[in-house]
């Protein structure tokens, strides 16, 4: 009776675990959900994918070649201004003091060179007479040209601090927007070894550039007057198109990858674009029309056998992979 029994659960446990694995397994199988594509003729694209910034045609660092306080400005962010306009004024009172310290410096030279000129005549009018040595002409002579020599130098400083004072009126070299200003009224600024920056103009926001970072396996097939379209996060659902316009030689590593910047002419005539937006960006390489198209998941579907093996003439998956790798750079589903 005890041999029955254990027997007995022994089945049931049995049937148990096998009616647990059938729902586990085999319970949920649904029958295959197929999507159906036409195959069809029409345009197909290859293109590259990179991403990059967007940055105006020409952009100019506006600084100052002397050193002074801020006391006016004339402008700020964003404030469309013109090629000559005053955008900014530094403190004028120590460099409008060095101007009248060089004007006196010229004058005081000016004076000491007509007194030489006056001392010259005499000394030559006294060797004439034979009443001074030729040593007395000689050295009026040297006093009259050190004199003269003065009063070039004295007029130099005095256009130095001329222009040194013309300086602080900062003006606007192109027409332009203002994107960054970098100063307050009332800071100094220590123009030493170089002009510290107070704005950044950018010289026109209706034509911009795409620096794109270009992997080197790619950079091969990349040309200028390629078509290229990217998008920015602030536009999802909008496509933006440029031009490639260079393709510059210096390489950037970062962690062993190495990146070439292409430049992408873009128009924004509705100023929709902004400085410093992030693009993701195609660059058509090739596109060829009235061809033959499915979807790219009819040339890449690998079916299982029921036990899980693979079907006689199957290839190895890394082959699977090389093709999806070389199928992703097509647009879309093409």
């Amino acid at each position: 009776m005890d041999k029955r029994i254990w027997i007995g659960g022994a089945v049931l446990v049995t049937a148990g675990l096998a009616f647990a694995a059938f729902k586990i397994f085999g319970g949920h199988s649904e029958a295959p959900v197929w999507k159906l594509a036409k195959v069809d003729k029409g345009e197909l694209t290859q293109s590259i994918t990179a991403s990059g910034t967007l940055n105006p045609m020409k952009q100019v660092d506006v600084g100052t070649q002397v050193s002074g306080t801020v006391a006016k400005l004339y402008a700020d962010f964003n404030s469309h201004v013109k090629a000559g306009q005053l955008i900014a004024l530094l403190d004028t009172t120590f460099l409008k003091a060095s101007v009248d310290d060089a004007q006196a410096s010229l004058a005081k030279a000016t004076a000491q060179f007509e007194l030489s000129g006056h001392i010259l005549d005499r000394a030559k009018g006294l060797f004439a007479k034979g009443l001074s040595a030729q040593a007395d002409v000689d050295q009026a002579l040297s006093d009259f040209s050190v004199a003269q020599a003065n009063v070039t130098s004295a007029k130099a400083q005095l256009d130095r601090a001329r222009i040194n004072l013309a300086y602080a009126k900062i003006e606007s070299p192109v027409n332009g927007v203002v994107v960054s200003r970098n100063v307050d009224v009332g800071q100094t600024v220590a123009a030493s070894l170089s002009a510290p920056t107070i704005f950044v103009i950018a010289d026109d926001l209706t034509r911009m550039q795409v620096q794109a970072g270009v992997d080197e396996g790619d950079i091969g097939q990349v040309k200028v007057g390629q078509n290229a379209s990217f998008h920015v996060d602030a536009y999802p659902e909008s496509t933006f198109t440029g031009v490639v316009s260079q393709i510059r030689l210096q390489p950037t590593t970062t962690q062993n990858v190495v990146t070439y910047t292409v430049m992408v002419d873009v128009g924004n005539p509705n100023l929709t674009l902004l400085p410093g937006m992030t693009a993701n960006i195609n660059i058509e390489i090739q596109k060829v029309n009235d061809k033959f198209i499915v979807p790219s998941e009819a040339l890449t579907f690998k079916p299982q056998r029921p036990d899980g093996a693979k079907w006689k003439g199957h290839k190895s998956d890394n082959h699977g992979d090389t093709t999806a790798k070389k199928s992703h750079r097509e647009n879309g589903s093409k």
